[in-house]
């Protein structure tokens, strides 16, 4: 029981541990720099002011608040030149930054305008970076350094991955970086523009030669697939109707020998009156008076038994009489 215990408030402090460290502002990355605002982006008050994208890789939100904001690492630490540094301040909920989402600042020196307005203005920096210092006033978090012409033209500068820049061993970053061709204060930097399909076929067919043979193509497939299966069909067709003629002739031909069956039977049959006159006949041949002899008159004895067939009374035909 003891070593459940144990295991179980390891577990829950291992988790609060991991989620603490998920949520650290470590995982926030300078995002995208634009100084000379002369045509693009404008503030709540409608200022076209310097702007600072922030991005944050993590897949949790991060709060930003109570970090810092610099274009000049030096002096916070030993308290020296803090006017350079701007403390981004607490209790603000717009400080938090969603999972994988972007967060703007104005590089404008005029802090009193809100949270997202900080105290430098790097138009007239000393420096040609921008910084991100943690809460403590002593841990890089991330730092951008941009080209100085970058004050003079009208063009923003980032990663072109969001949040994604290879860094050399002084931890400048020095790969997927540069001037963007697009500006993208609040959204992500890796922009595709999008073409219709009509745009995308007439670059890749300006003559329509491959939509012909793919409409041809599609229009020869159907038809043959229909005429397969139409043959298919009649083949299927053409087999049931011989089953069913040889099972109706085999019907047929069962009818016709139980009838004739039937029939012979019938005829092999005899009939008790059949049988009763050929018994008569039989008995009287065996029993009866007959001649014997062509030559030979057999006269027969009334008194004795004689056959009725010999009456003539009873072969001949009665005249009626009138009276």
């Amino acid at each position: 029981m003891k070593n459940f215990s144990r295991i179980l408030y390891s577990t829950v402090i291992l988790f609060l541990g991991l989620s603490l460290y998920g949520q650290q502002v470590t995982d926030l990355r300078i995002n995208e720099i634009l100084i000379k605002n002369d045509t693009n982006y404008v503030d709540e008050y409608g200022r076209r002011v310097p702007w600072l994208e922030i991005y944050n890789t993590a897949y949790n939100s991060v709060n930003i608040s109570e970090c810092y904001i610099t274009d000049d690492t030096t002096g916070l630490a030993d308290g020296t030149g803090k006017a350079h540094w701007y403390h981004i301040p607490k209790g603000d909920p717009k400080t938090l930054i969603d999972q994988r989402s972007t967060i703007v600042f104005y590089l404008d020196g005029t802090p009193l305008y809100g949270t997202f307005h900080v105290n430098f203005d790097p138009s007239n920096s000393r420096t040609n970076y921008i910084a991100l210092i943690s809460s403590n006033g002593k841990t890089l978090i991330d730092l951008m350094e941009y080209p100085v012409e970058l004050r003079d033209t009208n063009l923003s500068y980032g990663c072109f991955d969001d949040g994604l820049a290879y860094k050399d061993d002084n931890g400048k970053k020095v790969a997927n970086v540069g001037y963007m061709e697009h500006f993208t204060p609040g959204s992500t930097n890796n922009i595709v523009v999008g073409r219709t399909k009509a745009e995308v076929l007439l670059q890749d067919d300006p003559y329509g030669i491959g939509l012909a043979i793919i409409s041809m193509s599609v229009v020869f497939s159907a038809l043959i697939l229909i005429f397969c299966m139409l043959k298919i069909f009649g083949k299927v067709s053409k087999a049931k109707s011989r089953k069913a003629a040889e099972a109706t002739a085999q019907t047929a031909a069962a009818a016709d020998t139980a009838a004739l069956v039937v029939e012979e039977e019938e005829q092999e049959s005899i009939t008790g009156e059949e049988v009763a006159a050929i018994s008569m006949a039989l008995h009287l041949y065996f029993n009866g008076m007959h001649d014997e002899e062509s030559e030979v008159i057999t006269i027969v004895n009334p008194s004795a038994h004689y056959s009725p067939w010999s009456q003539k009374e009873l072969t001949m035909k009665r005249v009626q009489r009138k009276f």
